[in-house]
């Protein structure tokens, strides 16, 4: 099992400027062997703060690729869509904003098969993120891994089609072999609710997606208030 930092905050302040200069200096340190940072962000709602504090932030922005490790299967325009909300959080004002979405085709397993092959194509072969950022969700998926998903069990694609267990919804998503290979991952994880999901998860319970990642430098950084 590979070990993951928990950093945990009581404010929101705390929570950001740590999340800040930890992200300047993972950018810094990946330009300095090459020409291009490539971060894949996540969705939702807790890491949102933390985009509005980057795009305030003075950054080598058309030197950082961003990407993301999982999508829905909805209009970008509709209010479930992590694209959407990236592009009106760090896309808003910023004119060297780079980012890629899923939103590749009209078909969704066509779309993922798309995205994997522009990975490989933009971010190398193999696909070797600097950063992702992942979230866990209360029933122990990360990215769109959920409990029993078929994509858990994929060893060789980088991407690929899941379903919400409950909705049905169809999801897009980053698989463990390319998740696994990140220089780092970063669990974001708002409020105390979370504290139980987050215990199975530093336990390596087996049925929890999100204590599946093995990448080597994990950290788990907790907002807690």
């Amino acid at each position: 099992m590979h070990r993951i930092d928990v950093i945990s905050f009581e404010s929101l302040e705390e929570w950001l400027d740590y999340l800040t200069l930890s992200f300047k200096e993972i950018v810094k340190t990946a330009l300095y062997h090459k020409p291009i940072c490539h971060v894949a962000l996540s969705g939702g709602s807790t890491p949102v703060p933390f985009y509005a504090r980057l795009c305030t932030e003075t950054l080598p922005w058309g030197k950082i690729c961003f990407w993301l490790g999982d999508e829905r299967w909805v209009p970008i325009e509709d209010a479930q869509s992590n694209e959407g909300m990236i592009r009106r959080t760090l896309g808003a004002t910023n004119k060297e904003f780079q980012f890629y979405g899923w939103h590749l085709s009209e078909e969704p397993s066509q779309a993922a098969a798309l995205y994997e092959k522009m990975l490989l194509e933009k971010v190398g072969n193999p696909p070797i993120f600097d950063l992702i950022l992942l979230g866990i969700g209360e029933d122990g998926h990360t990215a769109s891994l959920f409990p029993n998903s078929k994509a858990l069990d994929e060893k060789v694609h980088y991407t690929a089609l899941s379903l919400q267990p409950t909705s049905g919804q169809i999801r897009l998503t980053f698989t463990f072999p390319l998740i696994n290979m990140a220089h780092q991952i970063w669990f974001l994880v708002s409020g105390n609710k979370k504290q139980p999901i987050i215990e199975k998860v530093l336990s390596a319970a087996p049925e929890i997606p999100a204590a599946k990642v093995m990448a080597k430098n994990q950290k788990l950084i907790w907002l807690k208030a």
